[in-house]
């Protein structure tokens, strides 16, 4: 069991965010995906933060997130939720779950990774894209942009996980 340095993961958030914020939102492809890797970071917290932290850490970051985007609380709402369901999710989705604390490709192998990211992923972007629709109508619309955006977040989680990511640790 590594030790997990919240300054690490303070720095690693604030690069995410300078990153994602002024460059990547404004990124789509053909008008149906949108990369919101921010989410990537928020899923594979350390498993040793309490829930109510967790969801704290969720908040203010889809706060953040909100602030400069012009969304009124959507990514705030959307990441507290797959944080509240993210544990149930690891353990329903992985069999040796109890003796992951840190969630990355290694502790994962990258199927299990992407079985435990994409789901996760998928309801963040489902929540952000029908508040933002006002409700159901036009769904098979914003199912697409669910769908396509959710490949794209995940894509991006994956391979910036897999680079940061110690070799030594992946074999």
């Amino acid at each position: 069991m590594t030790r997990v340095s919240i300054k690490e993961q303070v720095l690693n958030f604030i690069l995410l965010l300078l990153v994602q914020l002024p460059l990547v939102h404004r990124i789509s492809l053909f008008d149906k995906a949108f990369g919101f890797f921010y989410v990537g970071f928020l899923i594979l917290l350390p498993r040793t933060f309490s829930r109510s932290y967790l969801m704290l850490i969720g908040f203010f970051s889809g706060l953040l997130v909100d602030v400069f985007t012009n969304t009124p609380g959507i990514h705030a709402s959307a990441s507290v939720f797959i944080l509240f369901i993210r544990n149930f999710w690891l353990r329903a989705s992985n069999d040796d779950s109890q003796e992951i604390t840190n969630l990355n490709v290694a502790s994962l192998k990258k199927m299990g990774f992407l079985y435990f990211i994409y789901p996760l992923v998928f309801v963040h972007h489902f929540l952000i894209f029908v508040i933002e629709n006002g409700g159901f109508h036009l769904f098979g619309t914003v199912l697409s942009k669910v769908f396509f955006s959710s490949l794209l977040s995940t894509a991006w989680i994956f391979i910036i996980n897999f680079i940061i990511t110690p070799n030594r640790k992946r074999s």
